[in-house]
């Protein structure tokens, strides 16, 4: 097995003991505020996510998890959204369990470019907070 087969099946192995989180991430708190409360309230019982923020451009993370995990498409997810800034949204997301989608996996992860930190919606309008020119690493498990 060569050097990239090693580097795999380390990563692999290290799924199986809980989802890997990209080299030199940082991990993200959001504020305490209201909508933050409201939005883990009405995540389903027995899930947990986690966010972390890399420096590192998106297609390198991108690489990183397609290595270890399956890309899944998200079926009507819209290409090439533009935020107000006019930057364009990047997003993947990968199966680590080889479930058929997310809403059945057990360990499923996004990345996205760039990170978001919320969402309100003013007057039926998004409000984008907390945007960083970073990618941002959302790592989900059910139990």
């Amino acid at each position: 097995m060569g050097i990239a087969g090693v580097g795999l099946a380390l990563a692999l192995v290290a799924l199986g003991q809980g989802l890997k989180v990209y080299p030199g991430a940082k991990k993200y708190t959001p504020p305490d505020t209201e909508q933050m409360r409201e939005a883990a309230k009405a995540m389903p019982p027995g899930m947990q996510s986690t966010i972390y923020i890399t420096d590192d451009g998106y297609e390198k993370v991108v690489a990183f998890y397609r290595a270890v995990g399956k890309e899944y498409a998200v079926p009507g997810m819209r290409k090439g959204t533009k935020l107000p800034s006019g930057q364009e949204l990047q997003q993947a997301y990968f199966i680590f369990d080889g479930a058929a989608n997310l809403g059945v996996s057990k360990n499923w992860a996004k990345v996205q470019r760039p990170h978001i930190g919320w969402v309100e919606l003013k007057s039926g309008e998004p409000e984008y907070k907390d945007v960083r020119d970073g990618t941002a690493i959302v790592l989900v498990e059910k139990k």
